[in-house]
């Protein structure tokens, strides 16, 4: 017993020295509050606003005092009933917030204060790391030893996020009540302090009824903190909520916010001090307008699955339109930068590029049947063709990519040696394991890697690390311009040759075992495309000589991919291309002099009077 009291004693002296250090830490290193308070716009390639921050002279910041008390009462009694007694940290409310969430079917609070949660919001992104969080602690308590609670309180109020591209409570009164802040009744005040939680699953938008459920939970908390009175809970809980009806507004905000978050994570890396920042960025309105509708026509706005998706600008270093998934507001994750999933056959033009280097053209041919290769470490491989089903005869290379045969590829692939593909690969930084396997694509690589990969097809074998800002200018001063110059990674004949190879894809005439892989999600411009599927992912990644466009669509949770769910990339693809083109004709490579176009049969690669065109070396025979 002795020795357990002098081990808590122990503990106890360890902890509070602990928490010593870090407060005498936090009161010698103030936090310049007022110089976070950066105004940051963005512009779009034309130099119209993109964004603005929060923290600009012309901004919706609100003082303290233009809040009602009862709001203010209101955040602080359900997010952080302690917030005058802590120091930013405030250990009795993590222990009971996860004590409440475990025995409890919904989440009523998280275990950050308010400190915490204006440190995030100031200074970190969403990022549920165990590093961001200690980050999260050490702004937390530096902001408590050098602001009083009145500022931070503000700074909170003024930062919090309500899905929608909503940020303040001004704004959120507005905009889903179209009132202002003093005048918002006990039903609509519950509404939005429930939001900031999980705006993708509290707002009433989305999840109407779970949003009420969330309503009238908060309803019980600030009635039980006299925050509202007895009769504004009776007559909160028995009207109906009226919101502003939103369904015809321009919703592409959703979307571009992904490309927004990506850009201000970029500049806070830069780490640019300064009071009025500029950024110029490479955004296209028209090309994430043409995104975002061919997103929402295919998926629509209760789709469970995820997509992302990126649009680069051939011939330059520009990505000009992002997704990161499904619904910003749902989700802030930006899959298309930070997820990386399985790429499947889509690595397929890549290898073919390698095989026309090595001597290959497109008539080259392999015999497609049930196979199984000896490898040289003695294993044996047995892949297999989608299906099951092989046409057992030999078919070309434009036949191989049109209906993605898997024997061709993987035959292809042992042929030229298993490490000619992960050399490729690492060109573009992304690291493979050298087997047999990897010409089905079984390497994992972010939707923003794989565009870069197929960038460079469109570019004529071009190649730069993908940019989103051009220039930044602080205070009126240059502090960065992307100067990127794009080198020749690729050999420019055998990407043209590649290019019409891949019109294969939606060749009629190209016809096996197996349609072509694009049939019936083919755009109304000739571009250049080649489909993926694996278990659990869906890819379609396609070009021509001014858009290259690259859209993933899966599960978060790696959930097995049916038949309906691999059909929502190919279409999602099919239907940006349209909308980039919309009334337009879309442009095509010229083969060059070096380059001559055959007509041949795409099947077996011979030529052929009622073939389709296809581009080859005037060398080969």
């Amino acid at each position: 017993m002795k020795k357990l009291f002098r081990v808590s004693l122990w503990l106890f002296f360890v902890t509070l020295s602990l928490f010593l250090l870090i407060y005498t830490y936090a009161l010698c290193a103030p936090l310049s509050l007022y110089e976070q308070r950066q105004h940051i716009t963005l512009y779009d390639k034309n130099g119209d606003v993109l964004y603005e921050s929060n923290f600009g002279e012309n901004s919706e910041w609100i003082s303290l005092d233009e809040i009602p008390q009862q709001v203010q009462d209101a955040f602080i009694a359900v997010e952080d009933k302690r917030f005058y007694l802590h120091f930013g940290f405030d250990p009795i409310r993590m222990a009971g917030a996860a004590k409440n969430n475990l025995f409890s079917d919904s989440v009523l609070q998280g275990g950050s204060t308010i400190t915490q949660q204006f440190a995030k919001n100031l200074f970190l992104t969403n990022e549920q790391t165990l590093s961001r969080k200690i980050e999260e602690f050490f702004y937390a308590v530096r902001l408590e030893m050098h602001y009083d609670k009145a500022m931070i309180l503000e700074g909170y109020l003024n930062t919090l996020y309500f899905g929608h591209g909503v940020i303040g409570v001004k704004e959120a009164a507005s905009y889903f009540f179209g009132k202002e802040l003093e005048d918002l009744n006990a039903g609509e005040l519950a509404m939005l302090v429930g939001v900031v939680n999980g705006p993708g699953a509290f707002s009433p938008y989305l999840n109407y009824d779970t949003a009420i459920g969330r309503q009238q939970a908060i309803l019980q908390v600030l009635l039980e903190h006299q925050v509202i009175s007895e009769a504004d809970y009776t007559q909160a809980m028995e009207e109906e909520l009226v919101l502003i009806d939103h369904s015809q507004d321009e919703s592409e905000d959703d979307i571009r916010s992904y490309y927004i978050d990506a850009v201000l994570q970029e500049i806070d890396s830069m780490n640019l001090t300064g009071g009025d920042i500029e950024v110029f960025t490479y955004f296209d309105p028209q090309a994430s307008r043409a995104l975002y509708q061919g997103i929402q026509s295919e998926m629509g706005e209760d789709a469970q699955m995820q997509v992302s998706a990126v649009i680069m600008e051939p011939f330059s270093d520009h990505v000009i339109a992002m997704a990161g998934g499904t619904s910003y507001t749902t989700s802030q994750y930006n899959r298309a930068l930070y997820a990386r999933r399985q790429i499947a056959s889509t690595v397929k033009p890549l290898l073919y590029y390698c095989a026309l280097r090595q001597g290959f053209t497109p008539s080259t041919t392999f015999i497609s049947q049930p196979t199984t290769f000896q490898l040289t470490d003695g294993e044996t491989y047995t892949p297999g063709n989608y299906g099951d089903r092989y046409p057992f005869r030999e078919i070309s290379m434009i036949n191989a990519v049109g209906i993605s045969d898997n024997i061709y590829a993987v035959k292809t692939h042992l042929f030229l040696g298993e490490e000619t593909l992960q050399e490729a690969l690492a060109q573009y930084g992304i690291e493979a394991q050298p087997n047999a396997s990897l010409a089905l694509g079984t390497v994992n690589a972010s939707v923003s890697e794989l565009a870069s990969i197929y960038n460079s097809f469109a570019s004529e074998g071009l190649y730069a690390r993908p940019q989103m800002i051009a220039s930044i200018q602080v205070d009126g001063e240059n502090a960065y311009r992307d100067d990127t110059q794009m080198k020749q990674l690729l050999h420019r004949e055998e990407t043209l040759i590649l290019s019409q190879l891949l019109t294969a894809t939606y060749d009629q005439k190209n016809r096996t075992y197996s349609y072509p892989s694009m049939l019936g999600a083919v755009p109304k411009v000739t571009t250049a495309v080649k489909s993926g599927t694996s278990d659990w992912d869906s890819l379609a990644v396609g070009y021509n000589p001014q858009y290259t466009v690259a859209i993933w669509t899966g599960y978060d949770d790696n959930r097995t991919l049916n038949a309906q769910d691999q059909a929502h990339a190919k279409k999602i693809f099919q239907n940006t291309f349209n909308g980039l083109y919309e009334g337009k004709e879309g442009p095509w490579y010229l083969p060059g002099e070096q380059l001559e176009e055959r007509r041949v049969d795409p099947v077996s690669g011979e030529p052929s009077e009622d073939g389709s065109v296809y581009w080859y070396l005037r060398s080969e025979e």
